[in-house]
């Protein structure tokens, strides 16, 4: 497996599968291609894909300001689950992160077991709720803080 940051100036298809990936895994409410490139534009975005045999697996995008950070999407192909992908990708954005963060913040379905476990394994701890975050379909989405 392989892990590329990506920037800004990656070609428009990079960011067309990311967005592919990422709708084909949460929904309507998936990031269009346009706001991973937004993202990559940031000087502290942190966007990263993963590729297993030059096909890209799954996508993770955060970004980190001061001395805080936030996980904003992990996504894997389903054909890619189950493999490593998002533990790779989420080990990655680890190593990115600068050494003066203090803690990192995601939001996860409160009915996504899996990634709830993932993010467990990482340490993250539930901080909080927030009411009908998701609309498709509508669910509140459990508030994720690691300190480091």
């Amino acid at each position: 497996m392989e892990i590329i940051r990506v920037k800004g100036d990656s070609p428009p298809e990079v960011f067309e599968k990311m967005s592919a990936i990422d709708i084909a895994c949460i929904g309507s409410e998936g990031w269009s291609a346009e706001a991973f490139c937004e993202e990559a534009c940031q000087p502290d975005g942190i966007v990263l894909a993963a590729f297993m045999d030059e096909v890209m697996a799954g996508i993770l995008v955060g970004f980190t300001a001061s001395d805080t950070g936030e996980i904003l999407s992990v996504a894997t192909a389903q054909e890619f689950r189950r493999k490593g992908v998002a533990r790779a990708l989420m080990t990655e954005f680890f190593r990115l992160v600068p050494a003066e963060t203090e803690n990192i913040a995601l939001e996860v379905r409160q009915s996504n077991a899996s990634a709830i476990k993932l993010y467990e394994s990482f340490e993250f701890e539930k901080a909080g709720v927030r009411k009908r975050l998701y609309r498709d379909p509508v669910e509140d989405a459990d508030v994720m803080v690691k300190k480091l």
